[in-house]
């Protein structure tokens, strides 16, 4: 199934949109629980191509931004995690907490552009009006549309997906039939080589040599060696830029290969591709404060693992909420 859209058309939408304080925040589930409770959701996507009440259209655009918000924040504080976690040489929890940083980038951004997997749940006191209706993909074509898990579309995007995390990387996929993004780091969002479930599950779980917990190999013989030989030539490197990665770096000693395959890097122009984005379709909002950000950076210590670093981190997010 294809979910092509074209940018202007999602910038479109969103022209004129301020999200607003929620006292008590609702979820993307929540809204379309209270709609489907109602009537199904074939019903549902007759009542949204009819209506013309923009209302009704602005606080499902509420419900997107103020998720994809949401995992945004939890994906920054994740990647923060990361570095401490990477600095201390707790290699297998950085790699999985990396994960997890990526998850919430990836909800973020398909929140965003009103496209995800939602699961909802009913009781007998609540039911849903389709029983069928407890699992649903949703996107915007115009205006958004659902489909329950019995349906042809939600079959076809999803047929190899399996679990609830993989849906996720599925929806990330369809950001490629994204029409004129023409943001130069979304190639690093995109990228699923370095991070997926498949990665995850192996790194967490597997009693294979080499697979899971790598630094815990030499159980057998010498723990402290074997902590001592782990390569962690790369991770005291700025990030926050290919020049900077490699600024310390001779130019015969240069190997691009360490900066495209280094973790870091990919989430964190992952998360720069999502604010620039971001700043594109809302523009400046309440939701989106520096200080707010930046704020994370002191609760996780990052200027006492590196000043510069915490600087150049500080400059990036501030020329991206500030242009």
């Amino acid at each position: 199934m294809k979910l092509k859209i074209n940018y202007e058309d999602l910038k479109k939408d969103y022209s004129g949109f301020k999200p607003y304080f929620e006292v008590n925040r609702q979820s993307v589930e929540s809204l379309f629980f209270h709609y489907l409770k109602q009537g199904s959701s074939e019903e549902l996507n007759e009542f949204l191509r009819q209506s013309n009440d923009d209302k009704v259209f602005e606080e499902f655009r509420q419900k997107f931004v103020y998720n994809s918000t949401l995992c945004f924040y939890r994906a920054f504080d994740l990647f923060l995690a990361l570095l401490t976690l990477e600095s201390n040489k707790f290699e297998t929890w950085s790699e999985v907490t990396a994960y997890y940083s990526r998850f919430y980038i990836i909800k973020a951004i398909c929140f965003l552009f009103q496209r995800g997997h939602i699961v909802l749940k009913s009781s007998v006191e609540e039911p849903l009006k389709n029983k069928h209706d407890h699992k649903l993909l949703l996107f915007f074509n115009d205006n958004i549309q659902v489909y329950n898990k019995k349906t042809t579309e939600y079959k076809d995007l999803f047929q190899n997906s399996t679990g609830s995390h993989q849906v996720w990387w599925t929806l990330l996929d369809t950001l490629k039939e994204v029409n004129d993004l023409g943001n130069q780091r979304l190639s690093f969002l995109l990228d699923q080589s370095l991070s997926n479930p498949v990665i995850r599950n192996q790194v967490n779980y597997s009693l294979e040599y080499l697979e899971g917990f790598n630094e815990l190999e030499w159980f057998d013989s010498n723990i402290k060696e074997r902590f001592r030989r782990i390569g962690y030539t790369t991770s005291n490197r700025d990030f926050t830029s290919k020049s900077r990665y490699f600024q310390d770096t001779h130019p015969e000693d240069i190997d691009e290969g360490d900066y495209y395959t280094d973790l870091r890097v990919f989430i964190w122009e992952s998360i720069l591709c999502y604010l620039e984005i971001t700043r594109g379709l809302l523009g400046k909002n309440f939701l989106f404060k520096a200080e707010n950000i930046e704020a994370l950076l002191e609760v996780h210590h990052i200027k006492d693992l590196n000043p510069t670093l915490e600087s150049n981190m500080r400059v990036e997010i501030n020329t991206i909420l500030n242009s």
